[in-house]
């Protein structure tokens, strides 16, 4: 399952995805990232990955088409931040919060 929050502030706009990045989600992705993608005007998209769990091929081509449009990216895991490295995605990584 997929979930897709889309948060919207003054500089930038943030797809958030939860789950797993495969069908039947995927069409849902593909119609929100096209929505959000009409109302941004200028400002940046982020895609934030930290919680997805998995990406079958079908995401990768989703997110690779994204990064084409101008969409940066957050990841969080080793399977995850090779997946988009094999993309051709540089991510920004997300680290743990160091302990006082």
């Amino acid at each position: 399952m997929l979930k897709i929050t889309i948060i919207d502030g003054p500089t930038e706009q943030r797809l958030v995805l939860e789950g797993r990045l495969t069908e039947p989600g995927l069409s849902e992705l593909k119609s929100a990232w096209e929505e959000a993608h009409r109302a941004r005007g200028t400002r940046k998209c982020l895609v934030d990955l930290r919680n997805a769990t998995f990406i079958d091929q079908c995401g990768a081509r989703i997110l690779a088409e994204m990064k084409q449009q101008g969409a940066q990216f957050i990841a969080c895991g080793v399977s995850t931040t090779h997946q988009l490295e094999q993309l051709g995605i540089k991510c920004k990584r997300c680290f743990p919060k160091s302990r006082p």
